[in-house]
C-alpha cells in the first residue's frame, strides 16, 4: 500500500477555510498537527474522515481517491476527544459495533488492551483512562488503513496522560499504520510525532521533523507557539569563517552560518533550554556568546524554574531547581548566560 496523500485541499466553511493544504503521510508514520485553538485542525482531520467534502483538491488513502467516499466506506479508525462511546452498550458492544467485528476479533482486543475483567461494563462506569482503551480498541477492530486522533487525551489528568501517550506510541509502532493526531500540546507533539505541521487559520506554516519545527521555526508565528521565549529583531553587520555577526540592542551575537547572509534584518531565536547559567566565564570554545546577565524575576514551569533576564536584551532561560539553589537566581542576582553559535536560529524579515 501506498502511503497517504493531501493534495491541495481547500474547503469553504464561510467563517472559516482551509487553504490549500498538501500533505503526505508514510506508512507507519505518525503525523502530528500542532497548532492553537481555532487553527483548523480538526476540521483538517475531518475531512479527511469525510465528513466535509473539500471544494478543490484530492484526498489519497493507498491506491485509493477517496476525496467524495464517505466516511464509511474510507476504512479510517477515528477517535474523538470525548471518545464517542455508545451510552447504552457494554465494552464489549462498543468494540463489536464497527463493521460488526466477530466474537474472536473483540476477545483478541479486550486481551490486548487489558479490558477483560471491564467486557459487560457500560461507558458511565469507566474511568477516563479506560474509555481511551475501548475507544482504541473500537477504531482498530474495523482494521483500518488510518487513524485519526483528535486530542484523545486532553480530558485525562497528567499521569494517566503520561501513560497512555506511551502505550500509544509503542502500538502504532508495532501496527505500521500511519496515525494523524491532533494536539496544541508541544510535549505531546515532541513525544509522539515522527513529523510535525503546523497549522494556523487554516493555512500550513511549517512542516517537517520535530527538530527541525522545534529548533529552526519558518516564522515568527512557529517560533512563538513551539515555546522560543527569546525573540530579538536584529541585524546581520558581518560574516566570515562560517560565523555570522548580529546586532542586537548593543550586544553582538556570533551565530552559525546557515545561509542568511544576504538578508540584513533578521529575528534570532534562542529557546529557554539551549542558555546555560554560570557563576563565571567559560573557557570552553565550543561557547560563543558569553554575557553577563542580571535576573530580573523567577516563576516555575512545570519542573523547571523559569528565568527572565536582562543581558542588554530581554533574555529566557530554564533551569533545574537544583541549578536554581545553587546560583541563588533570585532578582537581582548576577550571573553569566552562555550561548551556542548553533543554538541560536535567524529568520530573517
Amino acid at each position: 500500500m501506498n502511503g497517504i496523500a493531501v493534495k491541495n485541499v481547500s474547503l469553504n466553511l464561510g467563517a472559516f477555510a482551509l487553504r490549500d493544504i498538501s500533505l503526505t503521510f508514510d506508512l507507519g508514520e505518525t503525523f502530528v498537527i500542532l497548532g492553537p485553538s481555532g487553527a483548523g485542525k480538526s476540521v483538517l482531520l475531518e475531512t479527511l474522515a469525510g465528513f466535509y467534502h473539500p471544494d478543490r483538491g484530492r484526498i489519497e488513502i493507498g491506491d485509493r481517491d477517496v476525496t467524495t467516499m464517505p466516511p464509511e466506506a474510507r476504512r479510517i479508525g477515528f477517535m474523538f476527544q470525548d471518545y464517542a462511546l455508545f451510552p447504552h452498550l457494554t465494552v464489549a458492544q462498543n468494540i463489536q459495533f464497527p463493521q460488526r467485528a466477530d466474537p474472536v476479533r473483540v476477545g483478541q482486543l479486550l486481551a490486548r488492551f487489558g479490558l477483560e475483567h471491564l467486557t459487560d461494563r457500560k461507558p458511565v462506569n469507566l474511568s477516563g483512562g479506560e474509555k481511551q482503551r475501548v475507544a482504541l480498541a473500537r477504531a482498530l477492530a474495523m482494521d483500518p488503513m488510518l487513524f485519526l486522533f483528535d486530542e484523545p487525551f486532553s480530558a485525562l489528568d497528567a499521569r494517566t496522560r503520561d501513560t497512555l501517550r506511551g502505550e500509544l506510541k509503542t502500538l502504532l509502532h508495532q501496527l505500521g499504520i500511519p496515525a494523524i493526531f491532533v494536539t496544541h500540546d508541544q510535549a505531546e507533539a515532541l513525544m509522539l510525532a515522527d513529523r510535525i505541521a503546523v497549522l494556523r487559520d487554516g493555512q500550513l506554516q511549517q512542516t517537517g521533523t520535530p527538530a527541525e519545527v522545534f529548533n529552526a521555526p519558518a516564522n515568527e508565528f512557529v517560533a512563538n507557539f513551539v515555546g522560543v521565549e527569546t525573540l530579538l529583531p536584529g541585524q546581520i553587520v558581518a560574516a566570515s569563517d562560517g560565523i555570522v555577526s548580529v546586532s542586537v540592542g548593543n550586544k553582538t551575537l556570533r551565530v552559525a552560518d546557515r545561509g542568511v547572509r544576504g538578508a540584513m534584518s533578521v529575528l534570532a531565536c534562542i529557546r529557554p533550554e539551549d542558555v546555560a547559567l554560570a557563576h563565571r566565564t567559560s573557557s570552553d570554545s565550543g561557547t560563543n556568546n558569553q554575557f553577563a546577565v542580571r535576573v530580573v524575576s523567577v516563576s516555575t514551569f512545570g519542573p523547571f524554574f523559569k528565568i527572565t533576564l536582562d543581558a542588554g536584551f530581554p533574555l529566557v532561560a530554564y533551569t533545574t531547581k537544583q541549578l536554581y539553589l545553587d546560583l541563588e537566581l533570585s532578582p537581582g542576582a548576577s550571573v553569566i548566560a552562555s550561548i551556542d553559535a548553533t543554538a541560536i536560529h535567524l529568520i530573517t524579515i
